[in-house]
């Protein structure tokens, strides 16, 4: 990316107004923002990460839990752990929290965090 940009000044330096190439007095390099990083679990965005994020077209699909562990949250304020290779029926796909039934060992509907599916 840097490169690109660089490229794209020193060409624009280069071209004179006549479209004869001028040598160019000062060659500064272009800026570049880097895009902010976040770690850590709550960072997950949509197709953004390894694993795979549950949509509209998964409503009614058992997904694979491809986390290490992976918290249900029932109404109720309970919660159990999904660990890998254990399943989850997505209900409604498509946004940051997922609700469905976990299978596995906790065996109950709540909600989990998107995109930790296989």
């Amino acid at each position: 990316m840097r490169l690109i940009a660089s490229m794209l000044a020193a060409t624009a330096l280069l071209v004179g107004c006549g479209g004869e190439e001028q040598a160019p007095e000062a060659l500064e390099e272009v800026p570049v923002a880097t895009a902010p990083q976040k770690d850590g679990e709550g960072s997950v965005t949509a197709m953004a990460g390894p694993y795979y994020y549950a949509q509209t077209w998964d409503n009614g699909k058992r997904l694979t839990v491809c986390a290490n562990d992976l918290t249900v949250h029932r109404p109720n304020g309970s919660t159990c752990t999904l660990t890998r290779g254990q399943t989850f029926t997505v209900y409604s796909g498509g946004s940051e929290w997922v609700p469905g039934h976990a299978w596995g060992n906790c065996g109950v509907d709540g909600q989990v965090q998107n995109g930790w599916f296989c």
